[in-house]
């Protein structure tokens, strides 16, 4: 039987089971169902209008008078539909539409202000969008184009909850705009498409949190897609296809409008970027001094800030020498410029107070009327500057689809020597220059030469969601020697958003020595942290290469579940395989490990239909096995566990959703405060998590150490991170270690080596995510290294500054996971590394569940067949010869040659040899020959090699000697 699963690149994931289709899987874990998925598809809600105005019924939701807007004088999320709604009943320049959910329900709005458009023009605007990204070389020479493209700008607003007023300075430009009935509106509408997202987290808005309601930070998302939130900034960014966008935020005091300072992304074109990006924020700048807000703030000269107007406000590229960069893609703007766009994040003057509201909705005031003037200023840069912004995204495209270099800017250049604007070269320096060199393309090859196809398949699903052209080969592939198999996955680096595909795709770069510190995360890269093997494939100037393949929008996954009646075997290779383990488990079907990483579930009913759904709904593939591994080599059965976890005080969320993401059911937050009052029962969890502080204190919190020490004493298990887990396992004589930490702020990707004998041995990853870097050292007798950073060149990519003990040389050779056995039978794994980290690192969530199922109790074995001896031949009565012996009398059988060696009847050289069956003899005596002999030193030898064997088990599965007690699991 052959089940395809098909994971759409737009319009939500799509799962086959032979003819049967199964809704999409939901946003959320269900406890019930499946694990949550890890690519979140592109937002099922998102359909462009074919005609303007569009002005469906928005759903109105009831006053909410907790609405922490309210605190400012601010509008609650509550009244932005009903405005939209009499918007619309009022004029045919607005359209409004949902384009998806917040994590609590909400509807995400997105709001369209445009002349009406017919179903003939809307089409020939999204015929011309398309040429701008697919044919720009044919789009820079279209007049028609030229002279009729509605350039589209757009204003994100709210993507960080408590950071208001970006919405209601939209809604108050809206306002005007609609009103506002001039021949120069006219023309900006006929010729614009001006978009509004006007919360983008409205759970945050709501709430008064900058996260969403699932703790994450939207902001921080963007090549992840670990919240709806962030998704759709990321979905839009593909359709819409601003020339501009503004991501209005708040607060830093005095207004600041990016392009930032460096590290600069080295995948942008920036020559194109910056020129633009620059002199639209002085423009800002100009816009808002002039309007001279009562109120409002102002950069001095000596960098502080004044209620004087002095004219400046805050530029980062000019201002922020260092430490606020666009380096990550993680950030809406820094994500949205890889689709042609001059972005900038808008951050609002003045901050936050507590509890007062008089104050706080004065700043609401002025900070709403100073966005105001950022909108009205942005939409009159376009306009002005539209023609040479459509070029510039033309151009982008165009370079990326021809796969030229990135033009290198150099150092200290001539202003003059460069087209204006060209302010910005003034500032320009050394410190500036970052610029990638482009592959000719990248492989990610399928079957031989792979690590986890079911990994891989989920990278290039992750790429499809980002808009990122991607290739299936229809035959091999040979390039440089290495063949890769038909099927494998080519991305050719000459498209449109080759400067995104390489900033997934890429390595990244070592910027420890060129930077004092970073603002945010520095390494990302989907190749080294998404489980999958990848390899780049020449230069972006080498010619073709000769592939054969066809496009691909989806990752079809033939997976095939082999006939009824046979035991099955499943590869823990990825993250799909360990969903699958889970989702089985749950089922209640027996699970049996093997040493070699693999898993098999028996050949009955129940168990194949359980294998048959994991194979629709995760693409895993069985193979068949007859059961006798159950008999001949070590195994244990696994169990569905329940986990409880600990997080960092900024929130468990990344170990919460990486736990629902592998698939185990209902996780359990635990801190010492539930454990200690009993609200958090230990009896009922199976394995703690822990990764964030989870330390008791022994004045107040006795009740709590008791309940874990009764925890710890019935033989369950600890898996930790970094130092909460160290000071946890220390703290309870677990694991006997020290933690040394890389440099404060450091993060990164990490070369890593795995023993051949370690858990994580069998399908080892070698580079893992650092955020920063723990290792452990002065470790316990008892203490097993389960993986070391590299001896040379440890560090890959990212930033880690250099300190006395804690440097990336510091780290070489040191131990990045250990783990141990208590006398109890409570097992211990520690992880150096950031596994969780904002749910990005999603190879690792493998080595997450390899060490949580090592640590958890032991579940129902799978049965071994049942071998059938055959009845024994029954014993002759005395004096009556058996069946087949000769009957009294007659002559006895010739005896038959023993492989025709000496000492057999046709040997005509002479008598029988004495040593070959002299029946005074050893051999005689024994009844074996030297074939006998041979037979049983091969057998002394493979239960010498099976004693071998299981202590390998043992020590990949937990029974060791500990401290003169042999421990077993259960």
């Amino acid at each position: 039987m052959t089940f395809t699963r098909v994971v759409a690149a737009t319009g939500g994931i799509a799962v086959a089971v032979a003819a049967v289709t199964i809704s999409p899987l939901a946003a959320q874990a269900d406890p019930n169902t499946s694990a949550t998925p890890i690519v979140r598809a592109t937002s099922s809600y998102i359909d462009m209008p074919e005609s303007y105005p569009f002005q469906p019924a928005l759903e109105i939701t009831p006053d909410l008078p907790t609405d922490a807007s309210l605190s400012r004088g601010l509008t609650p999320y509550d009244e932005i539909a009903p405005q939209l709604t009499e918007w619309m009943a009022e004029s045919d320049l607005i359209s409004a539409q949902v384009v998806g959910k917040s994590g609590l329900g909400r509807d995400i709005h997105l709001v369209t202000i445009t002349a009406p458009e017919t179903a003939e023009q809307t089409a020939q605007q999204d015929a011309w969008r398309d040429e701008v990204k697919n044919d720009a070389a044919a789009a820079a020479d279209d007049a028609e184009l030229a002279a009729g493209y509605k350039v589209p700008l757009w204003f994100n607003s709210n993507i960080h909850g408590n950071e208001w007023e970006g919405t209601d300075s939209s809604l108050n430009y809206i306002d005007d705009l609609l009103s506002d009935d001039s021949t120069e509106t006219a023309e900006l509408l006929a010729g614009h498409r001006i978009y509004f997202t006007l919360s983008t987290n409205p759970d945050g808005r709501a709430l008064g949190q900058r996260a969403v309601a699932a703790g994450f930070d939207p902001n921080r998302d963007m090549i992840t897609g670990a919240t709806a939130e962030s998704a759709i900034i990321r979905d839009l960014a593909s359709i819409l296809q601003p020339t501009n966008f503004i991501d209005i935020h708040g607060y830093t005091n005095v207004l600041q409008v990016e392009p930032c300072g460096p590290p600069h992304g080295e995948n942008y074109e920036y020559d194109l970027f910056l020129p633009y990006a620059y002199d639209a924020a002085l423009d800002i700048e100009a816009a808002v001094a002039a309007a001279d807000i009562e109120g409002n703030t102002y950069l001095a000269a000596d960098g502080s800030v004044t209620t004087t107007n002095t004219g400046q406000i805050r530029i980062p590229y000019r201002d922020i020498r260092a430490g606020w960069d666009d380096w990550p893609p993680i950030f809406a703007p820094q994500y949205v410029a890889f689709q042609g766009a001059i972005t900038n994040t808008v951050e609002l003057p003045l901050g936050r107070v507590n509890d007062n509201v008089p104050e706080g909705t004065r700043r609401g005031v002025v900070n709403t009327a100073v966005g105001e003037v950022v909108i009205d200023s942005t939409v009159q840069y376009v306009v002005e500057n539209g023609d040479a912004l459509l070029e510039n995204q033309i151009e982008i495209f165009r370079r990326g689809d021809a796969g030229e270099p990135l033009q290198t800017i150099p150092a200290d250049v001539d202003p003059a020597s460069v087209p204006e604007p060209n302010q910005w070269a003034e500032i320009w320096d050394e410190t500036d220059v970052y610029r990638a060199e482009f592959p000719r393309a990248y492989v990610i090859p399928m079957g031989e030469g792979q690590r986890s196809d079911t990994d891989a398949s989920t990278l290039v699903d992750q790429l499809l969601v980002n808009d990122i052209e991607v290739q299936r080969t229809t035959a091999d592939l040979t390039v440089d020697g290495v063949t890769y198999a038909s099927g494998s996955y080519f991305v050719d680096m000459h498209q449109p958003l080759r400067g995104l595909a390489n900033v997934l795709l890429a390595d990244g770069t070592d910027i420890s020595d060129r930077v004092p510190d970073m603002y945010d995360i520095s390494a990302w890269s989907l190749s080294l942290l998404w489980g999958a093997d990848v390899a780049a494939l020449g230069s972006t100037t080498d010619p073709a290469i000769a592939v054969t393949s066809t496009p691909i929008v989806d990752t079809p996954v033939d997976a095939t579940l082999p006939a009824a009646g046979e035991y099955l075997e499943l590869e823990l290779r990825g993250v799909a395989e360990f969903q699958a383990v889970n989702e089985m488990l749950f089922d209640g079907i027996p699970v049996s490990q093997f040493d070699d990483g693999t898993v098999m579930i028996g050949p009955d009913d129940a168990s194949r239909a359980s294998a048959a759904n994991v194979v629709a709904e995760y693409g895993v593939t069985f193979t068949v096995g007859d059961g006798s591994r159950l008999d001949s080599e070590e195994n244990v059965g696994l169990a569905s566990l329940t986990v409880g976890y600990s997080g960092p005080a900024s929130g468990a969320q990344d170990e919460r959703v990486t736990l629902e993401k592998l698939g185990f059911r209902s996780p359990v937050l635990v801190t010492a405060a539930s454990i200690t009052s009993g609200a958090t029962d230990l009896s009922q969890i199976d394995v703690l998590f822990v990764g964030g502080s989870l330390v008791f204190d022994p004045a107040t919190q006795g009740a709590g150490i008791a309940a874990v020490n009764d925890y710890l004493a019935a033989g369950k298990g600890v898996v930790g991170r970094a130092g909460a887990g160290a000071t946890f396992a220390n703290t309870f004589s677990l694991l006997a270690a020290t933690t040394v930490n890389g440099t404060s702020g450091s993060n990164g990707i990490v070369n890593i080596e795995t023993p051949d004998d370690a858990l994580l041995s069998t399908f080892a990853q070698d580079t893992a995510f650092v955020s920063p870097a723990t290792w452990f050292t002065t470790l316990g007798a008892d203490v097993t290294v389960e993986q070391s950073y590299a001896e040379s060149d440890p560090f890959v990519s990212g930033h880690w500054s250099d300190s006395v003990g804690q440097s990336r040389a510091s780290s070489a050779g040191q131990a990045a996971a250990v783990s141990s056995i208590a006398p109890s039978g409570s097992r211990t794994f520690l992880f150096g590394t950031t596994p969780t980290y904002r749910t990005h690192p999603v190879g690792a969530f493998s080595d997450v569940a390899e060490a949580l199922l090592w640590a958890g109790p032991e579940g129902a074995a799978v049965a071994a067949p049942v071998v059938v001896e055959p009845e024994p031949e029954p014993e002759p009565s005395p004096g009556v010869p058996a069946p087949g012996d000769p009957a009294p009398g007659d002559p006895s059988p010739e005896a038959p040659p023993v492989d025709g060696g000496v000492g057999s009847v046709d040997d005509e050289s002479g008598p029988a040899s004495d040593s070959a069956g002299d029946a005074s003899g050893p051999l005689a005596v024994t009844g074996v020959d030297e074939a006998g002999l041979a037979g049983l030193a091969t057998l002394a030898a493979l239960l010498l090699a099976a004693g071998f064997a299981a202590m390998a088990v043992a020590r990949r599965r937990g029974r060791r000697n500990t401290g003169g007690v042999e421990v077993t699991e259960g």
